[in-house]
């Protein structure tokens, strides 16, 4: 009950006056989403430096300071300057005009033969084959979505606002329930995932020593994050991921709420959390899997990123060029793939949307854009530089040396093929790539109407492109991570998709139902729609409560507790796995320690799980393991100050009979049915 309170007060609180004077108004979901934003962007920046100057860990004095510096700054900006007085109404007002019968007819066909394959009833590649002519020819014949600024859309039910936050209130319950349901039911007091435990790790080493660095070379938002909490909280690291990692599931569907209803309006806004939330496998896999910062920042901070940015296109100024800057710069702070997305699409949107902007002759669109960039980009290469040595990095491409953060992305190009476009669609699902592709078609289409404003072109163009590379990253090796591609490519799909859906929705009007031919075919496409939305939530929600293989057993729990509670400091060496799933990383967690981490044979061999350090400690780990008794194995022992040996009985290759029979050289000290724990003398 101490880490919910804290996280609200360390991960919302000291943003919220910085996005009232920053943010638009995008209703409470959407503050609640900007208020977030902000605090991750600054309250781990402020802990950072900090710790730097003061050369300590993260203590429970810099947090506090951290914490209350960002929202008295804050509070101070509300005051001087007041809220963000930017125009409430959505980029595209009216909202996007309702399809007629010619359109609808192709719409229909195709969601009839996705769901004949999903039956089983027709082949796949027939079903793609027609589904994508089906799309093309609704794109050719669909109505304009944007319409001529004088028309007004017929006045809303005076219930509908309320209508739309209750559906929103309903849909982030439901995302909750879907992240809490399955740990609370099987993995109390654990969360599942195994890469929480090398999260756990760094964030001990970033209240220990302010940085990550004797670890892992990894962005130090996420951790500095969770080192405030856990000073705040007086939680382990682990204590608290068990709490409030469910609770990340939540950040994908505020962000796109943010952004389809600054887009197109509220409605949009809440599909769009239920698509991102509900429909996508992606995010929730990323939960699942442990991939905090991944998830923090691909599929929220990106996202609100990309909803700043187009705030620069409809409003630029001195608040939207802050927003942007602040925003999209601490993507950079949090996870190295999600910064590889951002660098990608800012550098085609600056090459495509400042010529048009000067040749159109919007000098102070280009000037706001440009700062905007700009500003983004200098803090950017900040974060780098502390992160990754930016001329080392640069050196270690050019040299090809064997350690370093150069080596490291030089290793990930080419390493890790993609998967098959039948995985792509499990981790999107069918109604969100379905629907996607026709939002992308429509978009599209008004692009070449030519029938839009700067602001509306720049906005559609930045979704196609983010969508683009995306889905190109996760059909190339050359991308270096294709799966991580793959995976976050639902984002922009689910936004695309919302415009597909709630146009189709929105043509079921009374007065279509009217016209014979145009309600014959409205009612049947936008039935079949919802009801293909509709599956594929209940076949999502309904494995919310199944059990994972990625949770530690009761026996290595106690292993790990008991290495806690007797740690006497330097270094343990631990088998590579402790189940089929979990990896040793879990013992260094549990137990205090950084090091040593061991690898199989087989991922000894994949350049891109190489950590950018080198391999000398791995080697030294493995050989501990297999040659207990020789005398390199001594001096190892004593140049890494190995204190303890972790020995999973049902690993492969342990040599567990060799630690035993050599009473002179090792010391058992603790025993379980799974884990043996040994001594070097």
């Amino acid at each position: 009950m101490r880490a919910l309170p804290v996280a609200v007060l360390v991960g919302v609180a000291p943003g919220y006056f910085w996005a009232r004077c920053l943010a638009p108004s995008t209703g409470w979901a959407g503050r609640i989403a900007y208020a977030t934003a902000l605090s991750m962007a600054l309250v781990p920046t402020t802990a950072l430096l900090l710790a730097r100057i003061l050369g300590t860990g993260v203590t429970l004095f810099i947090g506090a300071y951290s914490v209350l510096a960002v929202f008295a700054a804050g509070f101070a900006a509300y005051l001087r300057y007041g809220k963000a007085r930017y125009d409430d109404k959505p980029l595209f007002y009216p909202p996007p005009a309702p399809q007629g019968v010619y359109a609808l007819a192709p719409l229909l066909a195709a969601f009839g033969l996705a769901l004949g394959m999903a039956l089983g009833l027709i082949p796949a590649t027939l079903v793609a084959l027609l589904v994508v002519l089906s799309l093309l020819m609704v794109a050719a014949v669909a109505s304009p979505v944007s319409r001529p600024q004088e028309q007004r859309p017929s006045g809303a039910p005076r219930w509908w606002p309320l209508a739309m936050q209750a559906l929103l209130l309903a849909t982030l319950l439901i995302v909750l329930g879907r992240g809490y349901l399955g740990p609370v039911l099987h993995d109390w007091p654990f969360i599942r995932g195994g890469d929480q435990f090398s999260h756990a790790v760094m964030t001990n080493l970033m209240l220990t020593e302010g940085t990550t660095e004797s670890y892992l070379i990894y962005p130090p938002g996420f951790h500095a994050l969770a080192a405030v909490v856990s000073r705040f909280s007086g939680l382990e690291p682990l204590e608290v991921f068990a709490v409030l990692a469910p609770l990340l599931t939540a950040l994908p569907p505020l962000a796109c709420y943010a952004l389809a209803r600054r887009l197109w309006g509220q409605s949009y806004g809440v599909a769009a959390a239920f698509f991102s939330g509900v429909l996508l496998v992606g995010p929730f896999e990323s939960f699942a899997e442990a991939r905090y910062p991944n998830l923090v920042s691909a599929d929220f901070l990106l996202v609100v990123a990309v909803a700043a940015l187009i705030q620069v296109y409809s409003s630029p100024g001195v608040r939207s060029c802050l927003l942007l800057g602040a925003l999209g710069s601490s993507v950079v702070l949090y996870h190295q793939v999600a910064s590889f997305y951002l660098a990608l699409l800012l550098a085609l949107v600056a090459a495509l949307s400042l010529p048009y902007l000067l040749l159109a002759g919007r000098k102070r669109e280009a000037l706001g854009l440009t700062l905007s960039l700009s500003l983004l980009g200098v803090l950017s290469v900040l974060y780098a530089w502390s992160t990754y040595d930016l001329p080392e990095l640069v050196s270690g491409l050019a040299a090809g040396s064997d350690s370093g953060a150069g080596t490291a992305v030089a290793m990930a190009i080419g390493s890790q093929g993609p998967l098959s476009l039948e995985h792509l669609l499990q981790m999107t699902s069918q109604p969100v790539t379905l629907l996607g592709v026709l939002g992308a078609l429509l978009v599209a289409g008004d692009l070449l109407r030519g029938r839009l404003r700067a602001a509306q072109r720049l906005a559609y163009l930045t979704l196609l492109l983010w969508a683009a590379l995306l889905f190109i990253g996760s059909r190339t090796s050359l991308s270096g991570f294709p799966q991580r591609f793959e995976r976050d490519l639902g984002i922009p799909l689910a936004i695309l998709a919302t415009l597909a859906f709630v146009t189709v929705v929105r043509s079921l009007r009374p007065r279509a139902s009217r016209a014979s031919l145009a309600g014959l075919v409205a009612f049947p496409a936008a039935a079949l729609v919802l009801v293909a939305v509709g599956c594929q939530a209940v076949v999502n929600l309904g494995s919310a409560d199944e059990k994972s293989s990625n949770v530690i057993s009761a026996d290595v729990a106690t292993a790990g507790e008991w290495l806690g509670e007797h740690g006497t400091g330097g270094n343990i060496v631990v088998t590579p796995y402790l189940n089929d799933h979990v990896p040793g990383s879990a013992m260094l967690a549990m137990g205090g320690y950084s090091g040593l981490r061991s690898y199989t044979q087989k991922r000894l061999r994949v350049p891109r799980a190489l950590p950018s350090t080198g391999k000398d400690s791995l080697l030294a780990a493995g050989w501990v393991l297999q040659h207990p008794e020789s005398e390199r194995t001594g001096s190892i022992l004593d140049t890494y100050d190995i204190r303890f040996v972790t020995l999973y009985k049902r690993s492969p290759g342990v040599r567990l009979r060799a630690f035993e029979e050599h009473r002179d050289l090792y010391t058992k000290v603790f025993e379980n049915d799974s884990v043996v724990i040994f001594a070097p003398v």
